[in-house]
């Protein structure tokens, strides 16, 4: 789409985002800006990905003023920003 080139990030079983693999495509690609689309529960799985570790490893691969992020609430959206964090 506008000739923005489409990275694809590897999943953990239950659909959560590999953070891992997250990390090593954004040093494959330093020298451009991130448009990171977070899933806060998906339709299949109902995964929530970290938004708090996808912006400290998008801030830890220099990306400091480099990126955007668009988080799709599809099962989850209305009620994560209720939900206590415990941890």
């Amino acid at each position: 789409m506008y000739r923005v080139q489409c990275v694809k990030i590897c999943t953990s079983i239950y659909g959560e985002m590999n953070y891992a693999d997250f990390r090593c495509k954004l040093l494959q690609n330093a020298g451009r800006p991130a448009i990171v689309n977070v899933n806060i529960g998906t339709t299949m799985r109902g995964a929530i990905d970290d938004v708090d570790e996808i912006i400290k490893t998008l801030e830890n691969c220099g990306f400091h003023d480099r990126f955007y992020i668009h988080c799709d609430g599809a099962l989850s959206g209305l009620m994560v920003p209720f939900i206590e964090q415990v941890g």
